[in-house]
């Protein structure tokens, strides 16, 4: 089984996330006391000619908002909110997934996706760009 697992959470799908929740809930360890789920999500970052017109506390409010979701989530599974550490970060969504997979030596990042349109084709889907850089075991949720 699995001891750390990252949960990458994107908003736009949050009715799945509470499944994949208590999915990670089955698949961590034997319950020994190191086991941890991590539910990240990344605030894309505004580019500088958008941000000057919008209030100096913006980024604060949207990782606040993040933070808040992240929780409501949560508290939709069944699962022990000592286990599960919540995680926003800024910037680019999946250099930010595999950059905290890293930093929190995950074993397994549990990732939604969603079904690919024409554009996914042409540039790629956020998770099948973790799936090709991560180091650690992926497992891909339809």
């Amino acid at each position: 089984m699995y001891n750390k697992i990252l949960i990458p959470v994107d908003f736009a799908q949050s009715e799945h996330t509470v499944e994949l929740i208590e999915k990670a809930g089955e698949l961590v360890g034997e319950h020994s006391g190191g086991e941890e789920i991590i539910l990240l999500h990344v605030v894309e970052e505004v580019p500088d000619y958008i941000m000057n017109f919008l209030p100096d506390e913006f980024k604060e409010d949207k990782v606040a908002e993040a933070e808040k979701e992240l929780k409501l989530i949560l508290s939709k599974s069944n699962i022990q909110n000592d286990i599960v550490r919540i995680e926003v970060r800024k910037g680019n969504s999946y250099v930010s997934i595999i950059e905290s997979s890293n930093e929190n030596d995950v074993d397994l990042i549990l990732i939604n996706s969603h079904k690919p349109g024409f554009e996914d084709y042409l540039l790629g889907s956020t998770a099948a760009k973790v799936v090709r850089h991560a180091k650690c075991a992926v497992l891909v949720e339809r």
